[in-house]
Parts: structure tokens; C-alpha cells; sequence
């Protein structure tokens, strides 16, 4: 295939799915559909435009210009521009930013998937026909209910994505590995139990990403390329699991609360070491040792805002580092480490300003002390950035001083403010390391 002709197959594929969403949002105002009808539907077909990506196409590039080109056209639909189409996606209550996620989603398990068949094919599938079949089963069938941030889902919606992953799982585990028919029956019923729980919890469309996100990284670890079950592998984080959510109900936590920090403590426990799970969990504890101290409501879009922006900056380092060949892992500690400390600093008991600084400082050095512990820990390879304290140091204090110099900044944006200050000093940094390292190998 020349490259005119697969420029020429993104250009249709991208007006093809346009069409369909014009085509969907005049067919669902005429017959009144539900608004979960045609947004399901959209999210089926892109899901299943993506998942044949790979063998459609000889070179990489044309996938991901597809990608961008697609990501582009979401985030124009919310706007007068290209409103018209993007009722189909934008007509449910919610505000939801499922659309886009789709396509990061995409994006990161091509990117992560190490050429294994099963690790990109069954997260998009259980994306696309698990997620859509919970949707429509609860909207149509729903007779029982439990509350989630976004308002109510059904068991019985819960119950047909167990189902219907359970299926998938068993499919592609069947034909795409070479695992065992025993063990492959336990595996996929521990995935679709995971992606059950995923979906349940998730909120303003995040299941587009931590769903097939979760499938990837829980399968990723019970299933090497030999397909065997790799039990030591899996062992820690689901023993984390059990224990963050017997800890955090132990801690007055709502069930959901709880189950979010579980499956978020298990995620991060998936993609990496103990070591250097160390700090993002450390996020985790840190807010909410501070929503207690100060006697705010521990409330579910609290800890959902924050978990948002950990997974967010999780998903993006470990992307980051694939993409370009040089380890990222120490300046995803560093992200976390200074996640952690605006929120500490943020618990830091009433004081004058003097005072308020050297017990930010006090807070910003301990941190950056487990940071030099945990980096520690690490290879030779991660450390190909050469000496980066003094400048984490500096990131760490600085986010440690905001909420004692600007406290305004943190008044209901605590959570976004305080991964921005983590995230954009360790790109930064990045960036300058990678830049001044030539090769950015190691």
C-alpha cells in the first residue's frame, strides 16, 4: 500500500466516522432515542475502526495520524463547529469526557501492547462491546440501582459487562495464547471481575480509559508472551488491593472511595515495582490523612479528581518512556513526590508565614528524601537523565510553599493544582535531559 493511498484510506475512514455520527444524531432526534443509543453505538464503531489498525496498515504513521486526526475532531465537536455531530456523543446529562479518552486509549495500548495480538484486541473489545452492552442493558433493563458520582448505575448493567467480558476473555485468551483451558477459565473470570469493578466506579466517561487501561495492565501481568500464568507477578498487587480497601473502609471511607483507591493502588502495582509504587500511593494516603485533619468531607469526586490526575500522569510517563526509548520512571517519582507534597503542605496546621515556609520546606525535604530512596532503587539504565536532585528538589519545595504563598490557588481545585505543579516541572525536566543527553538512551 503506497503511502497516497493510505494517507487517502485515514482521510475516508476519518469523513466515515463524521458521517455516522451526523447520520446518528438526526436518526436519534427523529425517534427519540435514548441518549446512551447512539453515543454507544459511535463509541462500537470507532472501537472497532481501531482494533484492525495494526494489520490495516503497513507503516505506523498513518494509525497515528489517525489518532490525531480523530482526537482533533473530539475535541471540535464540543464546539459550535462540528456540534451537529457531536450531539450523538454529547446528548446524555453527564458531562462526560468519554470521546477523548476513547482515543488516548487507543493511543496508549498501541503503544504499549509489545506487538502481543491479545494485550490491544481484548481491552478494545472489552471497551467497545462490554461497555456498550452495560450501557444499553442498564438504560433499557435497569430495575435495581446503586449510587456512583455520576449519579446511579444498575446491577443489571454490571452484570451484562461481567458477562459479556467473561465471553470476550475466554475468546481471546483461547485463540490468541497458549495458556491452559484450567488456568484460562480463572484468568478471564479474574478480568472480567476487575473490568466489572472498573466500569462501577468510574465517572465522567474515565471508563474510556481506566477499562481498557485496567484489562491491559491486569492482562499484561497474568498472561506473558509464553502464556503462562505468572502468579508471583500477580500476587503483590492483588494482595494491595485487598488490603487498601480493607484499610480505607477501616478509615471511614464510602465503599466507592474505597474501591477506587484499591483498584488505583493495584494499577500503579501493575505498571511498576514496589519501590517505585512507594510514591504514588503515597498521593493516595497523603489526601486523605489531609481531608481528615482538616475536617473536609472525604467526598467520592474529591478522591476522584485526584486519582483522574494520577492516572492520567501514571499512563502518561509510562507512554512517555516507551515512546522515546528513555526511561521516565524517576520523573514519574518526581511527579508523585511533588503531587504528594502540595497536598501535605495543604494539612500543615495554621501558622504565621515564617513558620508556615520552614514546615513546607521540612515537609518538601522528607519527600525528597523517599525520592532519592525509591530512585535509589532503580537501575542504571533509568538514570541515563545524569544528576537531577537539586532541580527535583527544587520542583518538590516549590509545589510544598504554593498552598502557604497562594493558598487561593487550591480553593476547589486542589486536586488539578496540585498535579499540574507535579506533572509540568517534571516534563520540563524531561525534556532538558533528554534533549541534553543526545541519544535520550541509557
Amino acid at each position: 500500500m503506497s503511502a497516497f493511498l493510505q494517507f487517502a484510506t485515514v482521510v475516508a475512514l476519518i469523513l466515515g466516522l463524521l458521517g455516522v455520527m451526523a447520520g446518528l444524531s438526526h436518526i436519534a432526534r427523529k425517534h427519540a432515542w435514548h441518549p446512551e443509543v447512539a453515543r454507544k453505538i459511535v463509541h462500537v464503531a470507532a472501537s472497532g475502526i481501531a482494533i484492525p489498525l495494526p494489520w490495516v496498515f503497513p507503516d505506523a504513521w498513518p494509525v497515528w495520524l489517525l489518532l490525531g486526526l480523530s482526537l482533533a475532531a473530539m475535541l471540535a465537536m464540543r464546539t459550535p463547529l462540528l456540534a451537529g455531530p457531536g450531539r450523538a456523543l454529547h446528548s446524555v446529562e453527564r458531562r462526560s469526557w468519554g470521546d477523548v479518552l476513547l482515543v488516548i486509549s487507543v493511543g496508549l495500548v498501541l503503544l504499549l501492547h509489545r506487538g502481543e495480538p491479545v494485550l490491544y484486541i481484548l481491552p478494545l473489545l472489552v471497551l467497545a462491546l462490554g461497555d456498550a452492552a452495560a450501557a444499553l442493558t442498564g438504560s433499557t433493563y435497569g430495575r435495581t440501582f446503586y449510587l456512583t458520582e455520576d449519579g446511579r448505575k444498575s446491577v443489571e448493567g454490571s452484570t451484562m459487562l461481567f458477562l459479556v467480558t467473561l465471553i470476550l476473555a475466554m475468546a481471546c485468551l483461547l485463540l490468541l495464547t497458549e495458556i491452559g483451558r484450567g488456568p484460562l477459565i480463572v484468568v478471564a473470570v479474574a478480568i472480567a471481575v476487575f473490568a466489572t469493578v472498573i466500569e462501577a466506579d468510574s465517572w465522567r466517561g474515565f471508563d474510556n480509559l481506566f477499562l481498557p487501561m485496567g484489562v491491559f495492565l491486569f492482562l499484561s501481568n497474568i498472561v506473558g508472551v509464553s502464556g503462562d500464568t505468572s502468579q508471583p507477578r500477580m500476587a503483590l498487587p492483588l494482595l494491595a488491593m485487598v488490603l487498601s480497601y480493607g484499610i480505607s473502609r477501616m478509615a471511614g471511607m464510602n465503599p466507592q472511595v474505597s474501591r477506587i483507591h484499591a483498584v488505583a493502588l493495584f494499577l500503579i502495582l501493575s505498571a511498576t515495582n514496589f519501590w517505585n509504587a512507594i510514591l504514588p500511593a503515597g498521593v493516595l494516603v497523603v489526601h486523605a490523612i489531609v481531608s481528615a485533619r482538616r475536617q473536609e468531607r472525604l467526598l467520592a469526586s474529591d478522591t476522584l479528581n485526584v486519582v483522574s490526575g494520577l492516572a492520567l500522569v501514571s499512563f502518561g510517563f509510562l507512554a512517555l518512556g516507551t515512546a522515546s526509548g528513555a526511561s521516565a520512571i524517576n520523573f514519574y517519582g518526581l511527579v508523585c513526590g511533588t503531587i504528594a507534597a502540595a497536598h501535605a503542605a495543604r494539612g500543615l496546621p495554621r501558622m504565621a508565614k515564617a513558620p508556615g515556609i520552614l514546615a513546607a520546606l521540612a515537609v518538601a525535604a522528607a519527600i525528597w528524601a523517599v525520592w532519592l530512596f525509591v530512585t535509589g532503587h532503580n537501575s542504571a539504565a533509568t538514570h541515563w537523565h545524569g544528576q537531577i536532585g537539586i532541580p527535583a528538589a527544587a520542583a518538590i519545595a516549590t509545589a510544598a510553599l504554593a498552598p502557604v504563598l497562594g493558598p487561593r490557588m487550591f480553593q476547589g481545585f486542589a486536586g488539578l493544582s496540585a498535579t499540574l505543579l507535579g506533572a509540568v516541572p517534571a516534563l520540563v525536566l524531561y525534556a532538558l535531559t533528554f534533549f541534553l543527553a543526545g541519544s535520550g538512551g541509557g
